[in-house]
């Protein structure tokens, strides 16, 4: 037997329940709209962060975009992104942002930034102003997410 979580959009929720209905070899254990309730409101702060990184000019360069991704997939608490392509799909779709880099300007930086998240060294530069740049742009994307403003 398998086990399989599904995220269903409400509009398609009542047909596919009834294409569930029709197969007796499937059970449905659990509805979990506190999951549900969860995620919309992680959504929500990640994107008000967002364009308030946009607002303080923190995303100076379309690759900044990049940093977020790679500090998102590193804590269990956040979503993760398996490619470039699931990240923008998750940031114009669901967040409803526009203006993002294209996907080889983030599939060309996830792999730069090294060692603890907030200290990282990046392979594609030795200057420690643009270093430093970057781990406040992760540093304050977490602060607006954890203070909510």
């Amino acid at each position: 037997m398998k086990q399989v979580i599904l995220k269903i959009d409400d509009s398609a929720y009542e047909k596919f329940m009834g294409m569930v209905s029709l197969c007796p070899q499937v059970e449905v254990v659990c509805v979990d709209e506190t999951a549900v309730a969860k995620e919309g409101k992680m959504a929500e702060r990640i994107r008000h962060a967002i364009i308030q990184l946009r607002a303080e000019k923190l995303l100076a360069r379309k690759f900044d975009y990049a940093w977020l991704k790679v500090a998102m997939n590193s804590l269990d608490d956040m979503p993760t992104f398996g490619s470039a392509q699931s990240y923008l799909i998750y940031l114009k779709e669901d967040l409803q942002l526009d203006n993002l880099p294209c996907e080889s300007t983030i599939s060309k930086r996830m792999d730069m930034a090294r060692g603890p998240i907030f200290k990282w060294t990046f392979s594609d530069t030795d200057d420690e102003h643009e270093i430093t740049r970057r781990n406040n742009i992760v540093k304050r994307f977490f602060n607006l997410m954890r203070t909510g403003i």
